[in-house]
């Protein structure tokens, strides 16, 4: 492996979610990651934890194993088909709370997302 692993850990997580049609606040919704974690792993600054890079695999629908395969963007990956992380006939209530999300700043979607977190592991379907 030649470079940074940190750098290309990020650039190949980035490739992978941009196969899904996915921005970064979509893939922390899905996968209950901090957009700006995951910013920060994309850049390759980030020290991403074991526990995450099964999550996030999880959440893009790849093996594990495949998280760590820097050298083969190109080739046959296997990804799930792209999906909405919302149904794709999203009742008004979530097309107003997307607007809204957008118009944060960082740190205030990062408390949203907590927030939503906390509810969600509080309440599990």
């Amino acid at each position: 492996m030649t470079g940074d692993p940190l750098k290309l850990f990020g650039r190949h997580l980035t490739w992978l979610r941009k196969q899904r049609g996915w921005s970064q606040e979509a893939l922390s919704l899905e996968s209950g990651l901090a957009r700006s974690y995951l910013s920060g792993i994309e850049r390759g600054t980030r020290n991403v934890a074991l526990y995450n890079i099964c999550t996030l695999a999880d959440t893009l629908g790849v093996a594990p194993p495949e998280m760590l395969n820097f050298s083969q963007h190109e080739s046959a990956t296997t990804v799930e088909a792209p999906r909405s992380p919302f149904h794709s006939e999203s009742s008004p209530a979530v097309q107003a709370t997307m607007r809204y999300m957008a118009e944060l700043s960082d740190f205030e979607q990062d408390v949203v997302a907590g927030v939503a977190r906390a509810l969600a592991k509080k309440n599990p379907r």
